[in-house]
């Protein structure tokens, strides 16, 4: 076959989780297919790590504005290569009348409008028009996947849930950094993610308030993540806080600045309001570190350890906070289970999955699979 990929994210240089899905999707596709061939479309040329393969094309489609890319330049762009199918890795798909399977992420912007941009709502709106074009859906979760269905009114066999994965080999790398060199003086709790109003941060902030409060302990917080949509909220509830000096804004780390701010982490909070799998988590739990998170649907899909997940009690939260981190025995147990569970998701089996999907799209008696939306 001769398969079209939207490659255009992976230029992106500060990536957070619809680039680094593309980059490892993509690059893990290269590395167990040698049988199709492959045209990654871009923007500009692409990283030659991808060009290391004989069966790829970089085919580089310039356009001089921001935005509609997609939309336009690589609609049009896509008619001279006759290809068999086109993967769109991100929301943004082209309008083409190729089989075209897309990767749809969550549905955040229906629920929760007022956490994003003008420009992020159109986007995503215009973005959305395509998934009842598209003849086959990935989506990371079961949640997401039914979402999908309940919202749109589509076919749940149009639908494959293929989770993300983690690349195990790259937790291995020592760093040179040590945490004096980000101003952390203390042991820390840490959270991971887009500091915005959607991922819930008041929440994060204010529970770690509640918990310094009551049980004296001098633990700092450490935030790392590029501002998003809501970002002022943030910034103004750290400085009413008591405890500002002790809390971080660390910004957007590369990854072996994040890891290595991860490892070494007493403990992880994420009370986001909305996610579509929750790739924060899995490293937590890679990496050995405790977790206390919102108790959702999407985030019980990992299966983790039921002491880790909680409502929206501030106190309840200070309180499992404060027994993880005081009974080692029982954090042991906590981080030793949701470990094995980490294990299970790599990027080679999400792209082994996601190549099935290509395989089948490719069976000319049928538009979809006519068989059960997960692999």
């Amino acid at each position: 076959m001769k398969i079209g990929i939207d490659a255009s994210r992976l230029n992106v240089e500060r990536k957070t989780g619809t680039e680094w899905y593309s980059y490892y999707i993509i690059k893990n596709l290269l590395n167990i297919d040698s049988h199709n061939q492959y045209f990654l479309f871009s923007r500009e040329k692409i990283d030659n790590e991808f060009l290391n393969y004989k069966n790829v094309k970089n085919i580089i489609l310039k356009w001089p504005f921001n935005k509609f890319w997609t939309l336009i330049r690589l609609s049009t762009g896509l008619k001279k290569y006759k290809l068999n199918l086109f993967f769109s890795p991100s929301h943004n798909s082209p309008i083409t009348s190729i089989k075209k399977i897309i990767t749809w992420h969550d549905l955040g912007y229906l629920h929760y409008p007022q956490y994003y941009s003008k420009f992020q709502l159109l986007s995503l709106k215009l973005g959305a028009k395509q998934i009842k074009k598209a003849d086959i859906i990935i989506s990371p979760s079961e949640f997401t996947k039914n979402d999908i269905i309940e919202n749109y009114k589509i076919y749940k066999e149009k639908i494959f849930v293929i989770n993300h994965g983690l690349d195990f080999e790259k937790y291995k790398v020592v760093s040179n950094k040590n945490l004096l060199d980000f101003g952390i003086n203390k042991n820390y709790i840490i959270y991971i993610g887009r500091l915005e109003s959607k991922k819930n941060i008041l929440k994060v902030i204010k529970s770690y308030n509640f918990f310094r409060e009551k049980y004296n302990n001098d633990l700092e917080l450490v935030l790392i993540g590029g501002e998003g949509y809501g970002y002022e909220e943030t910034r103004k509830e750290i400085k009413e806080s008591k405890y500002k000096n002790d809390i971080k804004i660390l910004g957007w780390q590369n990854d072996a600045n994040k890891i290595y701010l991860l490892q070494n982490a007493s403990l992880y909070l994420n009370f986001s309001n909305f996610e579509g799998f929750g790739m924060p988590l899995l490293e937590s739990a890679y990496c050995k570190v405790p977790m206390i998170i919102k108790d959702m649907k999407v985030f019980r899909e990992f299966d983790f350890h039921n002491f880790c997940f909680v409502d929206d009690d501030i106190e309840v939260i200070s309180d499992k906070m404060n027994f993880i981190l005081n009974n080692l025995n029982f954090k042991n147990e906590i981080v030793e289970h949701n470990y094995l569970i980490s294990e299970k998701y790599s990027w080679e089996n999400s792209a082994k999955k996601t190549l099935k999907v290509f395989d089948s799209i490719n069976v000319k008696s049928q538009d979809f699979p006519q068989k059960s939306g997960s692999l």
